[in-house]
């Protein structure tokens, strides 16, 4: 009779020995074993490893990803933080070297005047 269940159900004796490792304690700590069985991914795990090597693996890859998605917004908020600095007020483009006297206003000329006979 039981050779009938498992031709059934070929899940059933993974079903058992993922409820004996639960049952042990032998889960990695925060696997949430009803979202992994959600997940495709851990059902392919299953079917190419034993159920403790599956669940190790899944656990594996969803710590990677979370990892990786954490570097992401670190990345991301590390970029938004220096945009908040202060940016340079002066443009990249060349000044001219020579003063343009006939845009100067009065008092402009006048201060000019008066630096450039204090220096001579």
């Amino acid at each position: 009779m039981k050779e009938t269940m498992m031709e059934e159900n070929p899940y059933r004796a993974m079903g058992e020995q993922i409820a004996q490792l639960e049952a042990e304690g032998k889960l990695p700590e925060g696997f949430d074993l009803e979202a992994a069985c959600d997940d495709d991914r851990f059902v392919e795990l299953l079917q190419e490893l034993e159920p403790y090597g599956a669940i190790r693996v899944y656990a594996a890859e969803r710590a990677a990803e979370t990892a990786r998605e954490a570097a992401r917004e670190e990345v991301r908020r590390e970029a938004m933080d220096r945009r908040k600095l202060p940016q340079p007020t002066r443009s990249n483009r060349l000044l001219s070297a020579e003063e343009d006297y006939a845009a100067m206003s009065p008092e402009a000329f006048r201060a000019l005047e008066n630096r450039l006979r204090n220096h001579a």
